[in-house]
């Protein structure tokens, strides 16, 4: 984190240092642009999950997301701008809770007939009422709205293409956490022993929500690269490709998990802390005007 903060730090200083020498450079000037570009995109999203405690937990499939979104794009000057705007998107990624070789720790959880997750007390001696699961992976489906807030520097235009690059940040609010569980069904004898139905683990037949064990804000970094392809006037084709590295856990803190449980040295079941940090990477295609 120290060097992605050292990163950061440089590229924005170097930014700085081009506004000005482009400020002072009138034949630039004379060629900036309009003042604002707006434009439509589409994209798929490449997402994965990277657990903290790589011990007991480990990153699950990648998943293939979706969205699209609106851009707005400010002028400084002729090849440099500010892009923000606004996209709707799905996240998907999956994390293991059962590691290879085998991990002593174990996860469980409970489910009442409507396939809803029963809040677990701390350091209760018994689970709540409902069909108790034991869970091996979990794959996540989170809906979120982004706000992107990017300096994007580009070149000028060569042929009819213009490549650029990009870096900023993007601020992300969750509006719907859904996932599948691959787990087995059991109960707990008097010894604490978990005793399942059958020995197989199998994807839950129900997508299962999860509001309350996200975290309602995601926020990260984001690198990006591309091309616009000129059709006439201001309007052109635009595509490219963003690497996106996110601060924020996606799941709440272990303090606020009310589902998820094991079963700790003196037999009492205590929160689990799965604390993972999501990361992805966006193919765009777009039209600005």
């Amino acid at each position: 984190m120290k060097h992605l903060s050292i990163l950061t730090t440089f590229l924005l200083f170097s930014s700085i240092v081009s506004f000005n020498a482009q400020d002072d450079d009138p034949v630039v000037e004379d060629k900036a642009p309009q003042k604002f570009r707006f434009g439509i995109m589409g994209y798929s999203t490449i997402g994965w999950l990277n657990p903290e405690n790589e011990k007991l937990f480990s990153r699950g499939e990648f998943g293939i997301g979706f969205g699209w979104g609106l851009n707005i794009e400010k002028y400084i000057n002729a090849t440099t701008s500010f892009r923000t705007g606004f996209s709707l998107s799905n996240f998907k990624g999956s994390v293991n809770y059962i590691i290879d070789p085998p991990s002593p720790f174990e996860t469980f959880y409970v489910l009442n007939e409507l396939d809803e997750f029963q809040e677990w007390g701390e350091q209760s001696l018994t689970p709540p009422s409902g069909d108790v699961y034991q869970l091996k992976s979990r794959k996540f489906n989170i809906s979120y709205v982004n706000v992107p807030l990017i300096l994007k520097l580009k070149t000028k235009e060569i042929g009819y293409f213009t490549y650029f690059g990009e870096f900023g940040g993007t601020i992300s609010f969750n509006t719907k956490a859904e996932l599948i569980d691959n787990h087995r069904q059991g109960e707990f004898d008097s010894l604490y022993n978990f005793t399942p139905n059958v020995d197989n683990y199998y994807d839950s037949e129900n997508t299962l929500n999860i509001d309350e064990g996200t975290q309602a804000i995601r926020a990260g970094l984001s690198v990006g690269a591309g091309a616009e392809y000129n059709f006439s006037g201001s309007t052109a084709l635009f595509f490219q490709a963003n690497w996106n590295y996110f601060m924020t856990n996606l799941m709440v803190k272990e303090d606020n998990e009310k589902y998820l449980r094991t079963i700790n040295d003196v037999s009492q079941f205590e929160s689990v802390d799965s604390k993972s940090i999501p990361g992805s990477v966006n193919i765009t295609i777009g039209i600005l005007f």
